[in-house]
């Protein structure tokens, strides 16, 4: 059971400072801080994931580049919805 748990959380969690970092890049120029771009990372990966079902693209087994593609898509998604309501 602890192995799903692992593989649910660890792409998001080891790869959530660096994508945070880009959509801050994308978006703004600079990045907003080692803790801010984590969330943002985090965040935008499950953001990703939301919009890759709704683009009905299956994720699991596509590889690395799909998914990371796919989390700063949703990084900047949530970043770009984020300035529009309180910006």
């Amino acid at each position: 059971m602890l192995e799903h748990i692992a593989d649910f959380t660890a792409w998001p969690i080891l790869t959530g400072i660096f994508i945070g970092y880009i959509a801050n890049r994308i978006m703004s120029g600079e990045g907003k801080g080692c803790c801010m771009n984590f969330v943002i990372g985090i965040v935008g990966s499950y953001v990703g994931t939301f919009i890759s079902h709704l683009l009905n693209i299956e994720l699991l087994g596509k590889g690395y580049l799909t998914n990371f593609v796919f989390c700063v898509v949703g990084a900047v998604t949530f970043l770009w919805i984020w300035k529009k309501l309180f910006d």
